[in-house]
């Protein structure tokens, strides 16, 4: 590693992305409950009886760039899971099939809640009309 390598190229350039890929699940999984936050919130705390809930609608206008963030920590988890499988280092996520295997479904339960979280605006709709 080169000291005028950028900082970026020195941690997504490595083979050790997929040791981390987990980090990139997580704050998918943040962000698009921080997407869903101006929908789903003021249905939860209408839901509990906590009054002036519609003040989280104002956090819509975030909505468009958490979504693009969790596209962007997806895609890269995504890439480190499967197309980086194929250069495995011993120590890696990919050389213990065990701890692949586990990393793989939190990977897709991590998917399905965030696209949960990001089209709540048109299921919560639904769900009430």
């Amino acid at each position: 590693m080169k000291a005028e390598d950028p900082l970026w190229r020195r941690t997504l350039g490595t083979n050790k992305l997929e040791n981390k890929s987990g980090w990139f699940i997580g704050g998918g999984i943040i962000a698009s409950l921080a997407a869903s936050l101006c929908c789903i919130g003021p249905l939860v705390l209408t839901l509990l009886g906590v009054s002036g809930a519609a003040a989280l609608s104002r956090f819509e206008s975030f909505r468009l760039p958490l979504v693009l963030v969790v596209v962007v920590l997806f895609g890269i988890a995504g890439r480190a899971l499967y197309v980086k499988r194929n250069v495995c280092e011993p120590g890696s996520i990919c050389a213990d099939p065990k701890k692949y295997g586990r990393m793989v479904t939190f990977y897709w339960l991590g998917l399905v809640v965030a696209i949960l979280g990001i089209t709540s605006p048109w299921w919560v709709a639904w769900l009430f009309s």
